[in-house]
């Protein structure tokens, strides 16, 4: 019988298979884990920055509401009615008229009602004369 040549049979390191299958599931999870940890930071930095830009406009907001009272002020008014050289008085209680949002005279405000407003009626086309 003739010899069997054993460097031709010789088979070598071979790689299981199923732990082949392993790694490279394992390797596909963690390079997922990565990309998502790195979306997540980088959506939590965003966020942080984005409430921080609502704290300085919420604060600014509040500034310019206080700027806005302070120059709706009587002593502010009149400063500034002296500052353009303006000669105004307040107007009396009677010159002030309460409306209601549907438009109508608000009677609880002024004790004495008057009467409504009556206007022209003009079919044609009015010019100055």
């Amino acid at each position: 019988m003739a010899k069997r040549n054993r460097k031709k049979n010789q088979a070598g390191f071979v790689f299981p298979a199923p732990l082949a299958v392993v790694l490279v599931v394992l390797a596909g999870f963690s390079l997922v884990y990565v990309c998502l940890k790195a979306k997540t930071e980088a959506l939590g930095q965003e966020i942080k920055a984005l409430e921080s830009r609502s704290v300085q406009l919420r604060q600014d907001v509040v500034r310019e509401q206080c700027e806005w009272a302070s120059r709706l002020s009587p002593a502010s008014m009149e400063q500034a009615l002296k500052a353009h050289g303006l000669v105004m008085t307040w107007p009396g209680r009677e010159q002030i008229v309460r409306m209601r949002a549907d438009g109508t005279i608000d009677s609880s405000v002024i004790p004495e009602v008057r009467p409504p407003a009556r206007y022209a009626r003009v079919d044609r086309v009015v010019m100055n004369d």
